[in-house]
């Protein structure tokens, strides 16, 4: 490509990428599919995202110099985080995406990175279930992806949600973009002398609020619409604006604000969805529950997932019960006595089958992984006879 040609796309791409983030709200589908990025093999890693075109281009941007598969899964054209918070990128899209796209033709492992964020609406034990893919959930921003497939460390960093400024400046324009397009039309069609104050009100107003405003404290927060208000108010008096312009002058502020802050599926940076009833639920964990896997009965085990399922399989066979007890508190996280009280037998009966389901866990999944171990060593049963 020559470099007037580089040029031409770089520009083409900057304004769709400005186009797209101001008017985010609306759905950008690209197409689904498997994606090479680079030349990858099939011992390169797979990454899963939405297929929301800014994401998809971005994304593989940030994965400029790396060999790897990226499997775009239909999201109806949302981005990764409001898609899963809303069921367009959950379970079932991500098993189909893993099904039909080929991938598994590509590929010697079965291992597939999906964003962090899209783990409000994936279940990764339903997606190793139906299709023996395990998910992991790599860094929160895509810029971490390199190092993360370079260490396979995922620090305490990567699984943070930072909102630096220039993210900041981004939904500022989101939320401000189409508020314009909206106030701005309104005003020219019924007031035309307010278009141009209003419109530099609300990308005033859009630019503090997602700057300042979550910065400010709750104590603060009035004091910093107050001042809007008062700002406005002074604006329109000094320009010379009569009874009705002051009036908007109040209100306009205020209802911006209410505007740019609500938190409308649960899931923006700043107000945060009080108003959701899931916002009250605590989630801790219990360490009676998760002390210990059932593979080797300490913590700091990896569990092989695919040799647990494989032996919970046998164990149904010969003890539906015990089996199911193993589903609830190993793969549900119930308790003895939420257990006891789903299959309506005592506490002490669960107390029993658990422990004798994990001891017969245990010597299945040891003996399973001890065979794997030998075959990866002596390079498989068809390798040692050739």
């Amino acid at each position: 490509m020559s470099p007037a040609s580089r040029h031409g796309a770089f520009a083409s791409d900057l304004v769709l990428d400005l186009v797209q983030t101001a008017l985010r709200l609306l759905p950008w589908p690209t197409e689904p599919g498997l994606r090479a990025i680079g030349r990858p093999d099939a011992s390169s890693p797979v990454l899963l995202t939405c297929n929301y075109d800014l994401t998809v281009r971005r994304l593989t941007r940030a994965l400029t110099g790396i060999d790897a598969w990226l499997l775009v899964a239909p999201s109806g054209g949302i981005n990764v985080w409001c898609a899963s918070s809303g069921g367009h990128l959950g379970t079932h899209q991500v098993v189909t995406a893993l099904k039909t796209s080929g991938i598994a033709d590509e590929v010697g492992h079965r291992e597939v990175i999906l964003p962090q964020l899209a783990a409000t609406g994936v279940l990764a034990l339903d997606v190793f279930r139906r299709s023996r893919w395990k998910v992991r959930f790599g860094p929160v921003d895509m810029h971490d992806i390199p190092e993360y497939l370079a260490t396979r460390d995922k620090t305490d960093a990567m699984r943070r949600v930072r909102f630096p400024l220039r993210e900041r400046l981004q939904m500022a324009l989101m939320w401000g973009a189409p508020t314009a397009l909206v106030v701005g039309g309104l005003a020219a069609w019924w007031a035309p002398t307010w278009a141009g104050p209003l419109l530099l009100l609300i990308a005033a107003m859009s630019i503090g609020v997602f700057t300042l405003y979550d910065k400010a404290g709750p104590r603060r927060r009035p004091l910093l619409l107050a001042a809007s208000v008062l700002a406005a108010t002074l604006s329109t008096w000094m320009a010379g604006g009569g009874g009705a312009a002051l009036a908007a002058a109040v209100a306009a502020p205020a209802l911006l604000t209410l505007l740019l802050t609500f938190d409308y599926a649960g899931s923006t940076p700043l107000e945060g969805g009080s108003h959701f009833e899931e916002r009250k639920w605590r989630i801790t964990l219990d360490e009676a529950t998760f002390k210990g896997g059932v593979a080797a009965g300490r913590n700091d085990v990896a569990v092989d997932l695919l040799a647990v399922d494989e032996a919970l399989e046998r164990l149904a066979a010969l003890d539906p019960q015990q089996a199911r007890v193993v589903e609830l508190r190993f793969f549900g996280g119930l308790t003895i006595e939420e257990t006891a009280s789903t299959l309506g037998v005592s506490p002490a009966t669960i107390k029993r089958q658990w422990t004798v389901a994990k001891a017969w866990l245990r010597r299945e999944v040891a003996e399973a992984t001890m065979v794997t171990n030998a075959q990866d060593a002596g390079g498989g049963d068809d390798d040692q006879g050739r």
